[in-house]
C-alpha cells in the first residue's frame, strides 16, 4: 500500500514513476496478457510503457492518482483495445469501459496468481534456459537489457537479439497462461528460482549505476519467493533454502553502506546494525531442510547464516565456509564460485594459498571483464603487505568496476594504502 500527498511535485512524481516501473510494470504486463492472450505480450509490454511515458509527462505537472498501478492498467489498457480494433481482431468481452476515470480495483491475490502464471509461461521447458531467464527478468524483474547481460555475463547486443528471439517463442508455446500441473510444475521451478536468485542480486550489488543497493528489486524476488511458498505445490526444500539466502542477505542491508550510502566491506560493518528479526527467520527456514540435503540455494544459505551469526568477522568459522564453497563447487563449476571461495582459501590457509589458487582462474574468459578478479587480488595482495601489487590490482577493478558506488568504494581502499 502506497500513500502519497495530494499535489505532485516533480521529484516525487518521478520517484513513484520509477518505482511504478520495478514494482507494478510487470503486475501490469502479467495481468493484461493473462487478459489479452499470450500471444499480445509485445503488445501488452508496450501498452503498459506507453502508460508510463503518459505519467511522466502528466503527473509531474499536477496530482498523482489515489491508485496509481490501477491508471497505468487503465491506460494500457484502452490502448490495446484500441489497437485490437484497428487490427480488426476479437478482444475479451470483459475489457474495461475506455470512458471510466475510475482505474480498475484489482485485489492483490489476483495480482499474485497471474504473475505466477506468468513466471512458468516464461520459464516454459519448450524454450531455451537462456530465453527463459530473459523473458522473465525483463518483463516480471523490470531489468534492462544491460543489467540481464551483467547478471548472465553476456553482451548487450547478444541479450538484446536473444529477447526478440525469446518473445516469438513465448507466443508459440503458451497457448494461454495456466499454472502447470503435476510434475511440470517441479521442472519449472528450478528456472523460476534461478529468475528470482538474478533479480535479488541485482537488487543486493547493482551492476550499474549510483546506487550499491536497490530494496524494491530485492523485495519483488521475495514477494514472489513467498507467493511460491504460499502455493503446496511449490513449497519445498528449494523455495525455503531461497528465502533463507534472501533474509541473511536482506538482514546486513543497514550495516552495508554509511550514511553517504558509500560501501562498507563486511569485515568493518557495525553488526549492531544487523536485523535480528531476518536473521532468525533466515534461520527459521534452513532449519526446516532435512539433514543431508544439499541444493545449491541450501549452501549458500548456510554460508551466509555462518557469516550473520558470527560474533564477529575474526571469529567468523572460514574453515567451514571454505567446506560448503568446496561443495557448492562440486555442484556447480562456475568459475564467480571459485572466485568467492579464495578469501576462505586466504582465511583459512592464508594469501599465499589463496594467491596461487586466484592464478588458475586469471585466463578465465568469464571473468576477465569482471571487476571482482582484480578486487580480489588487492586484497590478497593486501594481506600480503604487497602495497604495489595492491595498488596495481586496485587500479584495474577501479577502471573495470560499472557501479559508481562500487569504484568510489575502490577508490577508497586506493587512498588508504600506504605509500611505501
Amino acid at each position: 500500500m502506497f500513500y502519497f500527498y495530494p499535489m505532485a511535485e516533480k521529484q516525487q512524481a518521478t520517484q513513484v514513476i520509477d518505482h511504478l516501473f520495478r514494482n507494478e510494470f510487470g503486475k501490469a504486463v502479467a495481468y493484461l496478457t493473462g487478459k489479452f492472450g499470450p500471444g499480445h505480450l509485445s503488445a501488452a509490454e508496450d501498452a503498459v510503457q506507453d502508460a508510463l511515458m503518459k505519467a511522466m509527462q502528466s503527473w509531474p505537472f499536477g496530482k498523482i492518482p489515489d491508485n496509481p498501478t490501477g491508471w497505468i492498467i487503465r491506460v494500457a489498457n484502452n490502448k490495446l483495445i484500441d489497437q485490437l480494433r484497428r487490427q480488426q481482431k476479437v478482444y475479451y468481452a470483459t475489457q474495461l469501459p475506455e470512458t471510466s476515470e475510475a482505474p480498475p480495483v484489482i485485489s492483490e491475490e489476483l495480482f499474485n496468481d497471474e504473475m505466477v502464471k506468468m513466471i512458468f509461461a516464461c520459464c516454459n521447458p519448450a524454450m531455451s534456459t537462456e530465453h527463459q531467464l530473459i523473458l522473465t527478468l525483463k518483463i516480471l524483474g523490470g531489468l534492462s537489457i544491460r543489467e540481464i547481460a551483467a547478471a548472465l555475463l553476456k553482451k548487450e547486443e547478444t541479450i538484446a537479439k536473444a529477447y526478440t528471439r525469446a518473445k516469438k517463442k513465448f507466443k508459440e508455446e503458451n497457448p494461454t497462461l495456466e499454472i502447470p500441473t503435476g510434475g511440470e510444475i517441479q521442472n519449472r521451478l528450478a528456472v523460476v528460482l534461478k529468475v528470482l536468485y538474478l533479480l535479488f542480486n541485482e537488487g543486493y550489488k547493482c551492476t550499474e549505476g549510483n546506487q550499491l543497493i536497490r530494496k524494491e528489486l530485492c523485495e519483488e524476488a521475495m514477494r514472489l519467493n513467498h507467493i511460491l511458498l504460499d502455493k503446496p505445490e511449490t513449497n519445498n526444500e528449494w523455495t525455503r533454502a531461497h528465502m533463507a539466502l534472501m533474509h541473511y542477505h536482506v538482514a546486513r542491508f543497514d550495516a552495508r553502506t554509511d550514511e553517504a550510502g558509500e560501501a562498507i566491506s563486511l569485515e568493518f560493518q557495525d553488526r549492531s546494525k544487523w536485523d535480528a528479526r531476518h536473521i532468525e527467520l533466515g534461520n527459521r527456514y534452513l532449519n526446516t531442510i532435512p539433514e543431508g540435503y544439499h541444493n545449491e540455494y541450501f549452501i549458500q544459505a548456510a554460508i551466509s547464516g555462518i557469516h550473520v551469526n558470527a560474533r564477529s568477522y575474526e571469529q567468523t568459522d572460514w574453515p567451514g565456509i571454505l567446506t560448503m564453497y568446496n561443495l557448492l563447487y562440486s555442484l556447480k563449476p562456475n568459475p564467480l564460485i571459485a572466485l568467492y571461495r579464495i578469501i576462505p582459501v586466504a582465511m583459512t590457509h592464508g594469501p599465499g594459498a589463496a594467491l596461487s589458487e586466484l592464478s588458475k582462474l586469471e585466463d578465465e574468459p568469464l571473468l576477465i571483464r569482471n571487476h571482482l578478479l582484480a578486487a580480489t587480488r588487492a586484497e590478497i595482495y593486501c594481506q600480503l603487505a604487497d602495497w604495489q601489487n595492491a595498488k596495481t590490482a586496485l587500479q584495474e577493478a577501479i577502471e573495470k568496476a560499472e557501479n559508481d558506488k562500487e569504484k568510489a568504494f575502490l577508490n577508497r581502499k586506493l587512498a588508504a594504502l600506504p605509500t611505501s
